[in-house]
C-alpha cells in the first residue's frame, strides 16, 4: 500500500490498523510527534502494521513519544515487544492492574517455562515487562504524554482503569492463584470474563479539538458506567474522532459515551473481531445512527466467499478451514488543526460501514 506523504506539522492524525483479527491506533500529535496503542500484525509483512506505516512516512524511530498496550489481549498486543524495542525512546505504558503482585503472581503459575499456557500475545506483553528498565503504570487520570506542538499544549492521559477497575481486577487474578507451594488450581490460564484493565485514552489538542480511544472496555458498571458519570471526564474537550470501544460490540457501548465525550459532528472508527462475528449486523446500524460518519478496517468475514456446495465439499476433506486472506486495512483520518472537518482515507480493505 502506498501511505503518500507525513502528516503536515499542523496536521492531526488518527491511524487505525486491523485485519479481522487484531488492532494497532497511531496517533500524530503534531510536528512529527507520534503515540501508538497496542499493536497487530501487518498480514503483508509479517511486522506490526504500524511500525510499517510509520517506516513509510519515513518517521524516524525517537519521534515515537510514547506507546501504550491498553491491555493484555492476544489481538491488541501481537507485535508489542518489537514496537518496544524499535522505538526505545518511548515510554512505554501498561494498565496497572497488570503490574500488581497478584497479576505477576498469576502470569508466573501460568506463563514462561513453567506453565506456558497463555498466548503468545500475552507472553509478548509481559516480555516487554521483563525486558524494559521502566515501565509506566496506567491508571485513571494517568498523563501518558504531554508536549507543546504548534503553540498548543498536547495532552494525552488514560481514563481508566479507575480504582474501582484496579480492586476488583486483583481480586479476579487472586482467586486463580494457586492456594500452597506447587499447587496449581486449573491447568490452563483463564480468560477474565470482564475486561476491567483496559486502558482508554484521550487526547486533548490544546482545546481546539480531541480524539478518544475507546480500547476494550466493557459497558458495566464498573467500565464505561463508571466514566460516563464521572465529572473530571464530563469536562474534558469533547471529541470529534471516536475509535469505538470492543469491536462496536453491545456491551462495548454506552449511550452517554456519544453525548457526554463526543462532539455532533463526530467520526467513529473500529476495527473487527471475526472470531466473535464483531461488529454484528446490529452493532453497525447503532454506531451509523450515533456517528455523523462511520468506518470500519476491515470488512472481511468469517466465511469464504463461495459457493455453499464448495465450502461443504472442502469441509468433508478438511479438519479445520481458515481464510487465508485476513482482509487488513486502514482508516485515516487528517485535518489540520483548527479546521472542522476530517479528511478520511481508506486503505485496504477498510471501508465505511
Amino acid at each position: 500500500m502506498n501511505y503518500g506523504l507525513s502528516p503536515a506539522d499542523n496536521e492531526i492524525e488518527l491511524a487505525v490498523f486491523g485485519p479481522g483479527h487484531g488492532e494497532a491506533i497511531a496517533v500524530h500529535m503534531g510536528e512529527g510527534n507520534w503515540l501508538l496503542v497496542d499493536s497487530c500484525i501487518d498480514p503483508n509483512n509479517g511486522i506490526p502494521a504500524s511500525a510499517n506505516y510509520l517506516e513509510q512516512l519515513g518517521v524516524a524511530p525517537n519521534k515515537v513519544k510514547a506507546i501504550v498496550a491498553s491491555h493484555w489481549h492476544d489481538d491488541h498486543v501481537r507485535g508489542i515487544a518489537y514496537l518496544a524495542e524499535k522505538y526505545s525512546e518511548a515510554d512505554f505504558f501498561l494498565s496497572a492492574t497488570l503490574r500488581n503482585d497478584e497479576a505477576a503472581a498469576f502470569v508466573a503459575a501460568y506463563s514462561g517455562r513453567d506453565a506456558p499456557n497463555l498466548t503468545r500475545g500475552t507472553c509478548e506483553l509481559y516480555s516487554v515487562v521483563d525486558q524494559r528498565a521502566h515501565v509506566y503504570d496506567a491508571l485513571h487520570r494517568t498523563i501518558v504524554h504531554e508536549l507543546h506542538a504548534n503553540q498548543l499544549y498536547v495532552r494525552v492521559i488514560a481514563w481508566s482503569p479507575t480504582s474501582s477497575a484496579f480492586a476488583q481486577s486483583i481480586a479476579n487474578f487472586a482467586q486463580y492463584l494457586p492456594n500452597k507451594t506447587g499447587q496449581v488450581p486449573i491447568m490452563h490460564a483463564p480468560e477474565p470474563k470482564e475486561n476491567l484493565e483496559a486502558v482508554v485514552i484521550h487526547i486533548n489538542f490544546g482545546g481546539e479539538d480531541a480524539i478518544l480511544l475507546g480500547s476494550d472496555l466493557e459497558n458495566r458498571k464498573i467500565g464505561w458506567g463508571e466514566l460516563v458519570s464521572n465529572v473530571w471526564c464530563q469536562n474534558q474537550k469533547k471529541a470529534s474522532a471516536y475509535k469505538v470501544s470492543h469491536h462496536g460490540s453491545q456491551n462495548g457501548d454506552h449511550e452517554k459515551i456519544w453525548t457526554t465525550f463526543l462532539q455532533t459532528n463526530r467520526i467513529a472508527c473500529m476495527t473487527p473481531f471475526n472470531k466473535s462475528g464483531l461488529p454484528t449486523s446490529s452493532d453497525k446500524e447503532r454506531i451509523k445512527l450515533r456517528a455523523t460518519r462511520a468506518y470500519i478496517s476491515s470488512g472481511a468475514s468469517r466465511k469464504a466467499d463461495m459457493p455453499r456446495d464448495q465450502i461443504k465439499r472442502l469441509s468433508d476433506i478438511c479438519s479445520h478451514i481458515e481464510l487465508a486472506d485476513s482482509g487488513f486495512g486502514i482508516v485515516r483520518l487528517r485535518k489540520k488543526i483548527g479546521e472542522q472537518n476530517w479528511n478520511v482515507e481508506l486503505f485496504g480493505n477498510a471501508q465505511a460501514l
